[in-house]
């Protein structure tokens, strides 16, 4: 597979960038939320401090998101990226950032092996299952994709992705949590069909599970 350009390796660093200040600032308002549930261990010139903190955390966190955001509203391929339901701007860069365009890739599965979404491979004797996703990639990418797949499949415009969710989870009894990873994996191959063919997402119904169809349908509209 070809070695990733150096626009690539850029959006990699500022996502990265953005990425550490999304946790850093999660962990100072933590600490503030601990601190104001413990007030007997209440300390003003830390939690000034924690606020100082904070406050350089949130300054930078703007600047990034609207870098972020100037890119991903001029890239053609960004553009595609967010006419997928759950897909903002900030997981169309990071997509970019990690998938380029699609051409490093062969396949949509190649893409979601490469982001860890695919299932382990156990075997017993003869009996062969499957296990727990790689969780090789990016974890932060991954996440994101995790967290699109749950608004998609919220969305009336969620599709495919949506309607097997409904399937699996209301049909089939499958826990959420599981399938929407299983959605996740689902959103990255479509996303590098958007990129290779350079178009506008839109949404088709999913053609499995015809016997239940009835009920995938009544699922759909009611939910």
């Amino acid at each position: 597979m070809p070695l990733p350009g150096g626009e690539e390796m850029e959006r990699r660093k500022a996502l990265a960038n953005y990425g550490r200040k999304m946790k850093g600032r999660t962990r100072y308002i933590n600490l503030l939320h601990a601190m104001f549930v413990h007030q007997g261990a209440y300390d003003d010139s830390k939690a000034e401090w924690i606020l100082k903190h904070l406050e350089l955390h949130d300054q930078r966190i703007k600047e990034l998101k609207s870098k972020i955001n100037k890119e991903a509203k001029k890239d053609g391929d960004m553009k595609n990226l967010q006419s997928i339901a759950g897909v903002g701007p900030v997981v169309a860069y990071a997509y970019a950032a990690h998938a380029g365009d699609g051409s490093r890739f062969s396949s949509g599965s190649q893409v979601s092996n490469y982001l860890g979404f695919v299932p382990r491979l156990d075997y017993s004797g003869e009996t062969q299952r499957q296990g727990h996703i790689t969780k090789r990639g990016n974890g932060y990418l991954r996440g994101l994709l995790a967290r699109a797949a749950w608004v998609a499949v919220r969305s009336k415009h969620g599709g495919a992705v949506r309607e097997r969710y409904l399937y699996k989870t209301a049909v089939k009894g499958l826990g959420k949590k599981k399938t929407v990873v299983a959605a996740g994996h689902r959103m990255a191959e479509l996303m590098y069909s958007v990129l290779r063919n350079k178009s506008v997402y839109e949404p088709r119904p999913w053609t499995g599970a015809k016997d239940d169809t009835a009920e995938l349908t009544k699922l759909a509209e009611g939910a």
